[in-house]
């Protein structure tokens, strides 16, 4: 499904950990990785402003780990005063398919790629972004990850509002859904919803049985699972109930909008999952 991913490194104790999980992407058809680090400059530099070189030694050290793996590895440093703008820039200058960045969890929110530049990455993208959970361990003060990644593609989970805009996202987990040996189709039913057509439970049954069906097809197999609460809340407990090793999820277009499942939903769903989220835009179309 995927070839090319872009890969932001950030060279700090999430790097070990975001390696071991890039190992595992080939699951979504990966067979390229860009891996980019972008020094920070402006008004206030960066600490490896100006040691870019030993920067490009410990990169491509972080790529040989990857070649041995199978994988085809670039490795590139920017310096950019806008970090959002330069991931996006290299992802379209690679012709990059698929962006995968960090997240840290709540106790390391100094650290680059979870807060700002992260949430400005799922908003702003055109391409599938896949944020990989790399959870806080050590003593208190210690700034230790490790991954959370650890099975492949075994279950996979699509959380969808069953819009035009989810298609994308449906689609790509029809494509996947081979690779893995069960799929988790999950619709969120919200008070609003049942408020306004009593029937939405019957009818959004009927929907992701439709979707089953062509899972089906494609050789895959699915369950069907309508919860109801707050989305990415009810969202993160089934994926840990069914041990999901990725949640897939559709956002609109890029930039702040609204839905079910678009904008701060996605991003809540990322940063409580504790597990692998892949968020897909909306085609142009549909969006």
């Amino acid at each position: 499904m995927f070839r090319t991913a872009i890969v932001p490194i950030e060279l700090s104790p999430s790097e070990g950990p975001m390696l071991a999980c890039l190992d595992e992407i080939g699951a979504l058809g990966v067979k390229r990785l860009v891996l980019l680090h972008v020094v920070e400059v402006g008004h206030v530099k960066g600490a490896e402003y100006g040691h870019e070189e030993k920067v490009r030694t410990r990169l491509e050290h972080c790529a040989e780990r990857l070649r041995r793996a199978g994988f085809e590895v670039e490795t590139e440093v920017r310096d950019s005063g806008v970090v959002t703008d330069t991931i996006l820039q290299a992802a379209g200058d690679a012709q990059a398919d698929l962006i995968v960045i960090g997240s840290r969890g709540k106790t390391m929110l100094e650290g680059l790629f979870l807060g700002s530049v992260a949430r400005e990455v799922i908003r702003q993208s055109p391409l599938p972004v896949r944020i990989e959970w790399l959870d806080v361990t050590g003593k208190e003060g210690e700034r230790v990850c490790e991954r959370v990644c650890h099975r492949g593609l075994k279950r996979l989970m699509l959380a969808t509002d069953l819009s035009a805009r989810a298609r994308a996202a449906e689609d790509a987990v029809e494509t996947l859904a081979p690779r893995a040996e069960i799929v988790d189709l999950v619709h969120v039913i919200g008070p609003d919803e049942m408020a306004r057509n009593p029937r939405w439970k019957v009818m959004a049954r009927a929907a992701l049985d439709s979707i089953a069906d062509d899972i089906a097809a494609a050789g895959g197999k699915a369950e069907i699972h309508l919860p109801e609460g707050k989305p990415s809340q009810e969202i993160a407990r089934l994926a840990t109930q069914r041990e999901a090793d990725l949640i897939v999820v559709g956002k609109q277009g890029h930039g702040w909008l609204e839905g079910i499942l678009t904008g701060s939903t996605a991003i809540n769903l990322s940063e409580i999952a504790r597990r692998p989220v892949l968020i897909v835009p909306a085609r142009t179309s549909e969006a």
